[in-house]
């Protein structure tokens, strides 16, 4: 009759640990794709896995929505800081992601320590996603990183500062969700990608400038703002631009015949001290080397409006996406463009009637050839 382990002790020290062959490295990978409570728990399983948390290469404090009713924050703080505290300092981090879903208030100084944090710890990528009542507060002050490749932020307000990624020179990609972004510049000159969806600009009724001119791919989509100012862009191929109704109003001084006083305070950027109009473009300058463009708004919008004063030729522009906006007046929008894409190959119109959407495809592969 073969022998059975009948004592207290634990599968590997009774001989029979299955995992005992794997080598410490495949198991700190696993141990990286699970929430950091559960990494904790799995290490129970054999003795020599006790330690390897501390090394593992990504940390993922997630799934604590689950925890809400049994947790109280103070908890969550506890715990996030232990678990920092107690990694292993020169172990390679490449990827640190914190999800707090189901805690409705969180202390912004912790959370800003927290991202501080991962830096120190040579993230390559670092996502922090909140889903609090109010926007949690970061540090006006810069993240400094020389290999962050990848950030991600969402529910968080964001200062001057922080937006100045000159310290990160390895940033590549950036995505910002559902943030307030409380700045007159967001800046970098190594960032290839930048989407930035649902979020609040220029709280300080000062127009936002967007500095990255090596920027190849843009996602500027459903913010309520002033619209923000699009500096040079020569790499930028596809870009996509989705404004909401209410980021700017129809003024009569700058809009209109430039009588009465300016209600949008863009007078001292449309018009000189003579009193003569700037030629300025806010968005269509910085994308005029694009190769694909989507450009949607409100009927009401005027900013694209505005641009078209000046339009600036779109040389590599072959695929263009527009919207009702394009119609109105005329048409004169529309026929702008065609006239400033000369290599345009492809049309697309989104018109809207209720509730009922249509596309409308046109090719123009004709003017190319002739």
């Amino acid at each position: 009759m073969p022998h059975r382990c009948v004592s207290n002790k634990a599968p590997a020290e009774c001989g029979g640990d299955p995992f005992r062959s794997l080598p410490d490295a495949v198991v700190q990978h696993v141990l990286g794709f699970l929430p950091a409570r559960d990494a904790l728990r799995m290490c129970a399983v054999a003795r020599r896995w006790r330690p390897l948390w501390r090394s593992a290469p990504r940390l993922r404090i997630a799934g604590v929505e689950a925890l809400r009713n049994v947790w109280s924050v103070w908890k969550l703080y506890r715990f996030v800081r232990r678990f920092l505290l107690l990694r292993e300092p020169s172990a390679a981090l490449d990827e640190c992601e914190f999800d707090l879903r189901g805690f409705s208030e969180l202390d912004g100084t912790r959370v800003d320590l927290w991202i501080r944090h991962g830096s120190m710890c040579r993230v390559r990528v670092l996502q922090i996603r909140l889903y609090t009542d109010e926007r949690v507060q970061l540090a006006d002050w810069p993240l400094f990183s020389n290999v962050l490749v990848r950030l991600e932020l969402h529910g968080l307000a964001l200062e001057e500062s922080f937006l100045d990624f000159s310290s990160c020179p390895a940033l590549e990609y950036v995505k910002i969700t559902n943030c307030l972004l409380n700045a007159d510049k967001i800046l970098s000159r190594s960032l290839n990608h930048l989407k930035i969806t649902g979020c609040e600009l220029c709280t300080r009724d000062v127009t936002t400038h967007i500095s990255v001119p090596s920027l190849v791919s843009l996602q500027l989509d459903d913010y309520d703002g002033l619209t923000p100012i699009l500096e040079s862009m020569p790499l930028l191929e596809p870009a996509s631009v989705k404004l909401g109704h209410n980021n700017e109003e129809y003024c009569d001084f700058c809009d209109g015949d430039g009588s009465g006083e300016c209600i949008c305070s863009m007078e001292a950027i449309y018009y000189n001290a003579n009193g003569s109009r700037n030629d300025v473009c806010f968005l269509l300058g910085g994308l005029s080397n694009v190769t694909c463009l989507e450009l949607k708004a409100s009927s009401e919008m005027v900013a694209f409006k505005r641009d078209l004063r000046c339009c600036p030729t779109f040389s590599k522009l072959k695929i263009l996406l527009l919207n009702d906006w394009c119609l109105v007046a005329d048409l004169h929008a529309l026929v702008c463009f065609l006239q400033c894409t000369p290599f345009l190959e492809k049309l697309i119109l989104h018109l809207c009637k209720g509730n009922m959407s249509f596309y409308y495809d046109w090719c123009f592969l004709s003017r190319t050839m002739t």
